[in-house]
């Protein structure tokens, strides 16, 4: 799946709403981990977390669906401008664009038994074959869904294509002469929030 893109749609459909666990998990949008479970008449996706969460095909649960469905009724009450989807988030504007959260209030058994979680972020982008870089004799893997583009390092760095990190980025966007310390690149990388070394409670890396 693409940033700003509609996801693409998830192989297979399931109609009697349990998991197929021979299926792994997908990085959302959210950049949330997610296996499919059911699909809608309409088509769309629900998936469900390692949690037992349910979300949306962009990674949005329905309580926040549900939130932006309410602050967008009361700004056209108000002739204002929709409220953009995440704005407040750390980690960025929201993809979802869903107007329903039908299937995201399902009552979940508990017998449910979902696919194990990936050992590591890196693990997963170089399991899923997701576009590699070399920085500095380091391999990078992109991660789906961020500017730039966003590389993970196997050592758990996160960097442009050429090995800056968005500290350094945003420091030359600041500097008002050249320095040969900061990047040579004009790239820019959107916030990700990580907490130390994990994601969603998954490390960086292994």
């Amino acid at each position: 799946m693409v940033a700003a893109l509609p996801p693409t749609p998830l192989p297979g459909d399931i109609e009697d709403g349990t998991v197929d666990t021979t299926r792994g998990f997908h990085l959302l949008a959210s950049m949330k981990f997610g296996t499919q479970f059911s699909t809608q008449s309409d088509g769309r996706q629900v998936l469900i977390t390692p949690e037992h969460q349910l979300l949306c095909e962009h990674g949005e649960t329905s309580f926040t669906i549900r939130h932006w469905l309410t602050a967008e009724r009361n700004a056209e009450k108000q002739g204002l401008p929709f409220p953009p989807r995440g704005g407040s988030r750390g980690s960025g504007i929201s993809t979802c664009t869903c107007q329903t959260t039908e299937g995201l209030n399902v009552k979940l058994s508990d017998s449910i038994e979902l696919p194990s979680r990936p050992a590591s972020i890196f693990s997963f982008l170089k399991e899923t074959k997701m576009e590699s870089v070399y920085v500095k004799g380091l391999e990078g893997r992109k991660v789906p869904h961020l500017s730039g583009p966003t590389y993970l390092l196997s050592t758990g760095r996160l960097c442009c294509r050429h090995g800056a990190s968005r500290k350094s980025l945003i420091r030359k966007q600041r500097s008002v002469g050249p320095s040969f310390r900061l990047p040579k690149c004009g790239c820019e990388l959107q916030p990700l929030r990580v907490h130390s070394t994990r994601l969603n409670g998954i490390p960086l890396c292994s």
